[in-house]
């Protein structure tokens, strides 16, 4: 069976990496349905209604798999595509199509996990726009493991619904909820049957994890919030295959706080080009920005066949800007402006099974909050679990500028995972400094670990810069060196990595001065 997708069971979170937010055109409303408009007058629950029986439509059969020992570790997962085609996925599969479904249209999904099952539940105050409220603090770093807080916050803060319901459950045993209520023709359940057996289980069917289930019941494993660990904690989905696409609201209902926001999909893999021509849309006052601010579209489309002329439109006090405010429209498709793509700062984060833990969420977010400011120059990838494969592949496929590494240094590698849970794979210095050489688009690497200036033992002139630590660094120091040296590279475009490296070196001075000399900075690394 082709599966794409492989599932390690030791970190529950990468789930949310097999959940994308973008759906074929068969898993999205039809135009003759609003969504905005569905949500705020009937609901989050009209909403999931209409998705859930677009869902049915696809005649999707519930897979029920032999217990398999080999899975006991890990398990496959059914991508959309192979779910859609071969029409049909086991409750795993059928739970994350369905968190998919709801995060493309801008629902906040709640992944279920039990012992032998998995369902959902969807947030009724919250959204992918707006995504904080109330039971969060329940949840660390995303999950939920304590099964009082999700009983506590399930109906009351969250809709469940059984999501093998939406498919034909031939030979579902009957004792438990997702086996009974198939009255239909088809084999699945009415939508308001799917939530019956979803709340069943939270209120009859399951026991807290370590507890001995009972006749029909299951233990709690754990609850993930998805759109928490994509956002907040760089379990970004895999495969995501639309084009380079940036857009940046000011002011604006986008930024769910009438603040600044900025929004950034980076495709992976071929994509069916685009055929709009290269465009910049400025739209001010106007209902373009959703909440009467300015937004700023731009879209880096191919090539169209003739060009159209060059155009300029300004429409003043006019319905073209959609709210009676201003609207221009710039169209250089002849001539097009050539712009520079952001520059990729590939994080790459580990800490295998037995070593020291790493704050690895504290980095990621330093470098984003010293990034997030010029979307324009600057685009961050998260890599976690990062296995030597990974970066490799990474490296590839992302061409980065920077590559900036969080992990355990020994003095002759780095410790990566070994994507197994077990002990970890050490990468070692001359190996990654192959893999840097093969890949000219880099401009420097940061080694935030330990022991890591044992790199450097064949430098030169110019790029690719390396930066390593002499000796031990405490986590804190390592997070305020870098969050300095990216600060100051993004402030300025013309930045040179000395000056860049200087200000990391102060910002330790402030933060850290015990290890002001651990920061290491050596020029045309060569391994």
């Amino acid at each position: 069976m082709p599966y794409s997708h492989e599932f390690l069971k030791t970190e529950p979170r990468a789930l949310a990496r097999f959940i994308p937010r973008a759906v074929p055109p068969a898993l999205r409303l039809p135009p003759a349905i609003n969504r905005l408009d569905l949500l705020h007058q009937e609901g989050v629950e009209a909403l999931l209604r209409e998705l859930y029986t677009l869902l049915r439509d696809q005649r999707i059969t519930c897979d029920v798999e032999p217990p398999d020992p080999a899975m006991a570790a890990r398990q496959p997962i059914r991508t959309i595509d192979t779910i859609l085609s071969e029409k049909r996925g086991t409750c795993l599969d059928l739970s994350l199509l369905f968190c998919a479904v709801c995060l493309a249209h801008d629902l906040a999904p709640l992944l279920i996990v039990l012992e032998g099952h998995a369902f959902v539940a969807v947030a009724t105050g919250r959204t992918l726009q707006q995504p904080h409220g109330e039971g969060m603090l329940a949840f660390e770093r995303g999950m939920l493991t304590s099964f009082d807080a999700l009983r506590d916050q399930v109906p009351r803060l969250y809709l469940p619904v059984e999501c093998t319901g939406f498919a034909a459950g031939v030979g579902l045993d009957r004792e438990y909820p997702e086996g009974r209520g198939r009255e239909r023709r088809d084999g699945c359940m009415s939508f308001d049957r799917a939530v019956r057996a979803g709340e069943e289980y939270v209120n009859a069917h399951i026991v807290p994890a370590g507890a001995t289930p009972g006749v029909a019941q299951r233990a709690f494993l754990y609850a993930l919030d998805i759109v928490t660990l994509q956002d907040q904690y760089g379990f970004m989905p895999v495969g995501d295959v639309l084009p380079d696409d940036t857009r940046v609201y000011l002011d604006s209902a986008h930024a769910e706080g009438g603040g600044a926001a900025s929004v950034r999909n980076q495709g992976v893999g071929e994509a069916t080009p685009s055929a709009l021509p290269d465009a910049d849309r400025l739209y001010r006052r106007s209902a373009h920005a959703e909440g009467g601010g300015d937004a700023r579209v731009e879209n880096q489309g191919s090539s169209v066949t003739p060009p159209p002329a060059k155009a300029r439109r300004t429409y003043i006090g006019s319905a073209h800007a959609e709210g009676g405010g201003d609207a221009t429209v710039l169209n250089n498709a002849l001539q097009p402006v050539a712009r520079a793509e952001p520059a990729t700062v590939l994080a790459v984060y580990a800490a295998p099974t037995g070593s020291v833990p790493l704050c690895w969420e504290r980095d990621m977010r330093a470098l984003r909050e010293a990034l997030a400011p010029y979307p324009d120059r600057f685009r961050l990838d998260v890599m976690p679990l990062a296995t030597p494969e990974d970066v490799q592949r990474a490296l590839v496929q992302c061409r980065p500028r920077y590559l900036h590494i969080f992990a355990h240094g020994v003095v002759d590698g780095i410790l990566l995972d070994d994507g197994e849970g077990g002990r970890g794979w050490k990468l070692p210095y001359p190996l990654l400094a192959e893999m840097v050489r093969a890949t000219p688009s880099l401009r420097c690497v940061l080694l935030s670990a330990c022991d890591s200036a044992y790199a450097a033992n064949a430098t030169g002139s110019g790029e690719p810069y390396l930066i390593a630590m002499r000796g031990q660094v405490s986590v804190g120091a390592a997070i305020a060196f870098a969050k300095g040296f990216y600060e100051a590279l993004a402030a300025r475009e013309d930045t040179s990595i000395e000056a860049a490296f200087a200000q990391g070196l102060i910002r330790l001075q402030l933060i850290a001065p015990l290890y002001a000399g651990v920061p290491l900075l050596a020029a045309g690394w060569r391994g």
